[in-house]
C-alpha cells in the first residue's frame, strides 16, 4: 500500500482528517475493492478549493457511506436546497406579479395598459395576464430537457451555481421594467421567458442529488431536495405580495391620483437571494467522478452552450405564440387549447434538434443517456409524473389569480364614467343620466373581495412540505401503492372543485359567492397536498425502478415533460375563464387522474404485473 499523508481540514458538522493518497491510476481503480475506499473519498471531499471533483463514489458501499460518504452527500444536499428554492421562487413569482398588475390596472386603466398588445380590457386583459406565468412555464419545461442531462455533461456543482447566476438576470429585468407603468408587455414576456431557467433547475438538481444517496434513501433525499426546494413557490406567494405593497413612491400617471403598488419589488426580492445561493454552491458542492470534463472551464462552456439552445427553443415557442395569437383557429376554446399543445411540441422538438448541435464530447455524453428512451417504463413514469408535478406547478401558477378572478369581481349593468369609475345600476343611476358609457354585464372589482394573497401561498407550502412524507412512506410501503391511494384522493378533490367552481361561476347573485370561498380554498389545498405527496412517491419509484446511471436522466426527463404543466394549466384556466366555464379545466384534469390510476395499477400493482414492489 502506498504511503499516505494526513492533515486536518474542516467538515460541516464534523472535524476529521483528510488523507491524501499518493497512488497510481491502477491503484485508484481497485481501491473500492481493496477496502481502501475511505482514503480515496476523504481525499476528494472537495473542501480545499479548487479541489471540487470527487475521485471515487459508491453510496451503496456501506463502509464508505458510514465513514464519510453520508457527510459528503449531506453537504451537497444542504447546498443544493437553497439554490433549488431560488429556482422555484423566480419561476413562479409571476403568479403573484400578475395579480398585483391586475389590481393596479383595475384602479386605473392607464397603469400597465400594454399598448403593444392592443390595450386589452376586462376578461381579455385578465386572460392575457395568464400568459406571463404560462410563458415562464413553457420556458421552464423546455429548459428541463437539456437540464435532464447537464449534470453528467457539466458536473452537478457547475450546473447549480451557474443556474443561480442566470436566475439573477430576469429578476433585474423585472425590477427595472415594472418600475415603469407603461412598460411593454413583450418586455415582461422576455423576463418571464428567462425566468424559466428556475424551472429547468429542478431536473438537474434532482438528477444530481440522486447520485449521492443509496437506493434505500432515495425517497428521503429527493423528497427533501424537491420538497424544500418547492417552498420557493410559497416564499414568492407569501413575501412578494407583502413587498409589492410597500415602496418609496407610488406609481403616478400624469393628471391622475397615485395608484398603490410596487410590483418591481418582487424582482428585487429574489436577486440577492439568488446571488448568495450561487456563492454557496460554488464553494460547498462537488462534481461526481465521471461527470463533466477534465477542466471546469470546458464543463461550463458545455453548460452555457446547452442552456443557450434551451433558451432559443423556448424563444421559438414564445415568438410563435405571439405571432399566431390572432390566428383563425383561436376563435374557439378548443382551438386555443390545441394551439397551446402544439406550441409545447414545437418547443420540445426544437430543443431536441438543438441538443445535437452541442460540442462533440457533450453530445456523446447525452447519447450515452438516451438509452432511457428505449425503456418502456420511462414513458409510464413520465405519464404518472405529469399528474404529480405537472399538476402541482400548474396549480401553483394559477391559484393566486384564480382567487382574484373567481371571487374578486362582480357583474352588473351600470355606468363606466369618463374618469374610469364604474357605478352599478340602482340608487338613482340609469342609462339616461350616465356620463360615460353604459355597460351591460360589466365585470367590476368586488369591494368586499377576500384577501387572496393571505392564503394563496398555503397550497404550495402544503404540497412542498408533504413531499418528503410521500418519499418516506414510499420507502416503507412502496411507491406505487402510495401513489394509487393518493390518486383516489386527488381525483375526488378535482371533481369536487370543478362542481364548486361551476356553481360559483353560474350564480345569478355573485355577491353571495363568498360563502363558497372557504370550501374553494380547502379543496385546492387538498389538491396541492395530493400532488406534493405523489411527487415524493413517484420519484422513489423511479429511483428503484431504474439502475443508478439511468435513474438520474429518467428523473430529469420525466420532470422536464411534467413541468410543461406550468404552461398548459394556466393557459387552460385563462381560456376557460374567458369562455365562462372555468370548471372544465378541473373536470379534464380529474379525468386524466383516472387514467393514471389504471396505468399505475396495471404496470406496478396488479397480480402478475411487470415490476411489483416498486
Amino acid at each position: 500500500m502506498a504511503d499516505v499523508e494526513e492533515h486536518p481540514t474542516p467538515i460541516i458538522g464534523r472535524g476529521e482528517s483528510v488523507i491524501t493518497k499518493k497512488t497510481t491510476t491502477e491503484d485508484e481503480e481497485t481501491a473500492l475493492d481493496s477496502g481502501d475506499e475511505i482514503a480515496l473519498i476523504k481525499e476528494s471531499q472537495g473542501w480545499k478549493f479548487p479541489k471540487v471533483k470527487l475521485h471515487a463514489w459508491d453510496p451503496e458501499n456501506e463502509k464508505q457511506w458510514e465513514a464519510t460518504g453520508k457527510f459528503i452527500a449531506r453537504r451537497n444536499l444542504l447546498a443544493s436546497i437553497p439554490n433549488l428554492t431560488c429556482g422555484f421562487g423566480v419561476w413562479l413569482v409571476w403568479s403573484v406579479i400578475v395579480t398585483r398588475i391586475q389590481k393596479m390596472h383595475d384602479q386605473d386603466v392607464n397603469v400597465y395598459p400594454f399598448q403593444d398588445w392592443g390595450s386589452p380590457q376586462g376578461k381579455a386583459y385578465r386572460s392575457t395576464l395568464f400568459l406571463l406565468p404560462a410563458v415562464a412555464g413553457l420556458s421552464g419545461g423546455t429548459l428541463r430537457i437539456p437540464n435532464s442531462f447537464l449534470t453528467q455533461v457539466a458536473g452537478g456543482r457547475n450546473v447549480v451555481f451557474s443556474t443561480s447566476i442566470l436566475l439573477c438576470i430576469p429578476m433585474i429585468m423585472a425590477g427595472i421594467a415594472l418600475s415603469d407603468p407603461n412598460c411593454p408587455f413583450n418586455l415582461l414576456i422576455a423576463a418571464a421567458l428567462l425566468s424559466g431557467v428556475g424551472g429547468g433547475a429542478f431536473a438537474s438538481s434532482m438528477s444530481n442529488i440522486s447520485f449521492y444517496y443509496p437506493k434505500r434513501l432515495q425517497g428521503m433525499a429527493l423528497g427533501y431536495n424537491g420538497g424544500i426546494g418547492n417552498l420557493g413557490v410559497s416564499i414568492s406567494q407569501l413575501l412578494a405580495p407583502l413587498l409589492m405593497s410597500v415602496g418609496g413612491t407610488s406609481i403616478m400617471i400624469e393628471g391622475d391620483s397615485p395608484v398603490s403598488g410596487w410590483p418591481a419589488n418582487a424582482g428585487w426580492l429574489w436577486f440577492p437571494l439568488c446571488a448568495a445561493s450561487a456563492i454557496l454552491a460554488f464553494f460547498f458542492m462537488s462534481n461526481q467522478p465521471n461527470h463533466g470534463e477534465k477542466t471546469n472551464l470546458v464543463s461550463l462552456i458545455n453548460f452555457y452552450w446547452m442552456e443557450a439552445f434551451g433558451f432559443l427553443a423556448s424563444f421559438i415557442g414564445v415568438i410563435t405564440l405571439i405571432q399566431t395569437r390572432d390566428a383563425a383557429m383561436l376563435n374557439t376554446p378548443a382551438g386555443q387549447v390545441i394551439h397551446k399543445f402544439l406550441l409545447v411540441l414545437l418547443a420540445c422538438a426544437c430543443e431536441h434538434v438543438f441538443m445535437m448541435l452541442s460540442p462533440k464530447k457533450a453530445r456523446d455524453r447525452v447519447k450515452k443517456q438516451v438509452v432511457i428512451f428505449k425503456r418502456k417504463h420511462t414513458y409510464v413514469m413520465t405519464w404518472l409524473y405529469i399528474m404529480c408535478f405537472g399538476s402541482f406547478i400548474g396549480y401553483s401558477g394559477s391559484f393566486p389569480k384564480l382567487i382574484v378572478d373567481l371571487f374578486g369581481y362582480l357583474t352588473a349593468d351600470g355606468c363606466l364614467q369618463t374618469a374610469g369609475d364604474f357605478v352599478p345600476a340602482g340608487n338613482g343611476m340609469t342609462s339616461d343620466i350616465c356620463e360615460g358609457d353604459w355597460k351591460v354585464g360589466y365585470d367590476y372589482p368586488n369591494p368586499n373581495a377576500p384577501n387572496g394573497s393571505a392564503v394563496a401561498w398555503i397550497g404550495a407550502a402544503v404540497g412542498s412540505l408533504i413531499r418528503p412524507v410521500g418519499g418516506i412512506m414510499a420507502d416503507k410501503y412502496g411507491g406505487a401503492k402510495m401513489t394509487n391511494l393518493a390518486i383516489i384522493w386527488c381525483t375526488l378533490a378535482a371533481f369536487g372543485q370543478g362542481a364548486l367552481v361551476q356553481t360559483v361561476s353560474q350564480m345569478e347573485d355573485p355577491t353571495s359567492n363568498k360563502a363558497y370561498y372557504g370550501l374553494f380554498i380547502f379543496l385546492f389545498i387538498n389538491l396541492f397536498a395530493c400532488c406534493g405527496f405523489m411527487n415524493g412517491t413517484t420519484f422513489r419509484t423511479i429511483g428503484v425502478l431504474f439502475p443508478p446511471e439511468e435513474a438520474g436522466p429518467v428523473l430529469g426527463w420525466s420532470s422536464a415533460i411534467a413541468s410543461y404543466g406550468a404552461f398548459v394549466i394556466p393557459v387552460m384556466f385563462g381560456i376557460a375563464l374567458q369562455a365562462g366555464n372555468p370548471q372544465i379545466t378541473f373536470y379534464c384534469l380529474g379525468g386524466y387522474y383516472v387514467t393514471c390510476f389504471f396505468v399505475n395499477f396495471w404496470y406496478y400493482l396488479r397480480p402478475g404485473c411487470e415490476k411489483p414492489g416498486v
